[in-house]
């Protein structure tokens, strides 16, 4: 025989029924209390880098404010590529997140082979951190005072004009590059391990400019020993007043090598929005803005949604460029 509730049970079904609804859902729920562990930065970059003490730094404010620890794991080599596939072989959890440089999303799945992460496909944009823009630097000596100068010996020379990078395919390569296709003018790239390597050729004669961050020749240009043409930043830095902008001379020559925080597809929206706010809100502190002006970074915070144009336009801009000098994927 079955039994009728009694009208004083049905009320309290109702009521529960109606707390249940109520309550938030179980990601939600899981999101408000973000970070109740430590997060992680995988950072494709060697310790004691520019991006690595940056993140470092940031992440030293993100720690105060979360009362959680903040690692930095380094995955340096292969371009970035290392860096991207240990960001993808992370769990969603919501607690392994990306401090990776433009080029390994823009650049890198078009120069090397067997890349097998698809920006759009495996990851989300969390937001701009930073930007580092190419400087033109010449030596003390140069006879060339200006990039207009440095422009008219280049397309009065049809065997081109020596200038120095770090490497083929990589971002000052393709800066450098360019510059040239922008100015119609013609450069003899030469091609060099790294910076330090770049820099001594083109202090000593070999080349007669360079492409690098402000943070590789700074060192030189204020000891007097080396000059910077311009900036092909696509604004005037704070601290770099003094050098003119490479656009003015040659329309187009913007380039930047870029830092962003990314995740993998999946972790929870509402986790990456508070990481959005959390992040943005550290790089524009006092001492991170300093820390940052002493690398040669320059905060640049924003939306995902920005961040999202900018990959797409900076992988337009350097695939043009890639096919004009025919660099295919090796």
């Amino acid at each position: 025989m079955s039994r009728t509730p009694s009208r004083r049970g049905a009320i309290a079904w109702a009521v529960s029924l109606s707390l249940l609804s109520a309550l938030p859902p179980a990601h939600a729920q899981g999101a408000a209390k973000w970070p109740s562990q430590a997060v992680r930065f995988v950072v494709p970059f060697p310790a004691g880098s520019a991006p690595d003490v940056l993140i470092r730094h940031v992440g030293a404010r993100l720690g105060e404010k979360w009362g959680q620890g903040v690692i930095v794991d380094n995955k340096p080599g292969g371009s970035g590529v290392i860096g991207m596939n240990a960001i993808l072989a992370a769990p969603i959890d919501g607690y392994t997140f990306g401090f990776v440089q433009g080029s390994a999303i823009s650049v890198a799945p078009s120069t090397i082979r067997g890349v097998s992460y698809d920006f759009n496909r495996d990851f989300v944009p969390v937001t701009l951190a930073a930007v580092a823009p190419f400087m033109l630097a010449v030596p003390a000596n140069s006879p060339y005072k200006t990039l207009a100068d440095f422009i008219a010996a280049a397309r009065a020379r049809p065997q081109g004009i020596e200038v120095a990078d770090n490497g083929r395919g990589t971002a000052p390569h393709l800066a450098s590059a360019l510059l040239g296709l922008q100015s119609g003018a013609q450069f003899l790239e030469v091609h060099y391990p790294g910076g330090a390597q770049a820099m001594q050729a083109t202090l000593g004669g070999q080349t007669q400019m360079m492409v690098e961050t402000y943070n590789v020749v700074a060192g030189n240009v204020q000891g007097g020993r080396m000059r910077v043409l311009a900036s092909m930043g696509d604004r005037v830095e704070a601290g770099l007043e003094q050098f003119p902008l490479a656009s003015k001379t040659v329309p187009g020559a913007v380039a930047h090598g870029w830092f962003a925080v990314i995740a993998k597809k999946g972790v929870d929206p509402q986790v990456l929005a508070r990481l959005n706010k959390d992040m943005n809100e550290a790089l524009l502190l006092p001492d991170v803005v300093a820390k940052s002006r002493e690398l040669g970074t320059y905060p640049r915070p924003g939306t995902p949604e920005q961040l999202a144009r900018y990959i797409a336009e900076d992988r337009k801009t350097w695939q043009d460029v890639l096919d004009k000098l025919n660099i295919k994927p090796e």
